[in-house]
């Protein structure tokens, strides 16, 4: 109440949206998450990565060529799923455990000092309260400047993305 959100709006909009979020997933008879999408965005958040590591390790800085492979690889496989997730299906269970499944492909072993957090893509950051943090492995390992750990959590996340990928790739 003193300093998020004294007057409680905030709260009660996030309840109106997550509401409706419930409502139309529980509603749909296919999950309705859009993969597509998400690999371009994951690339996105490479592509704004890649020059900070450059910055902090200079030549030292290791390439983000693979995982942004990954991450088109990815973005590839979800433009497939959503024709089939937009047409009709005869069995829609197996769409959305192939959807949910993809969505798990992104846990990793845990985050360095905070081994609770399992989602190579999204976590609270580790000095912004709730603000969520992208690909948060890499990112604060960058902020850091911790260059081992920042090559082992690009390749967690460049294998996370790849399992993804390969899970989207074989649906049919």
């Amino acid at each position: 109440t003193k300093f998020g959100d004294p007057t409680f709006v905030y709260e009660q909009e996030m309840a109106r949206v997550y509401g409706l979020e419930a409502m139309r997933m529980a509603s749909a008879d296919v999950l309705p998450f859009n993969y597509q999408d998400y690999g371009k965005e994951i690339g996105e958040y490479l592509k704004a990565a890649e020059p900070k590591a450059k910055k902090a390790f200079g030549e030292q800085a290791p390439s983000f060529a693979d995982a942004s492979k990954a991450a088109a690889r990815l973005e590839k496989a979800g433009a497939g799923v959503l024709q089939l997730q937009n047409a009709t299906l005869e069995d829609p269970g197996g769409m959305n455990l192939i959807l949910r499944n993809t969505e798990r492909a992104f846990l990793i072993p845990g985050l360095p000092d905070r081994p609770w957090y399992k989602h190579a893509i999204y976590a609270p950051g580790e000095y912004t309260g709730y603000a969520a943090v992208v690909i948060p492995g890499v990112n604060e390992a960058i902020d850091k400047k911790d260059l081992p750990t920042m090559q082992q959590q690009l390749q967690l996340l460049t294998d996370a993305i790849n399992r993804a990928a390969e899970l989207l790739e074989r649906a049919k």
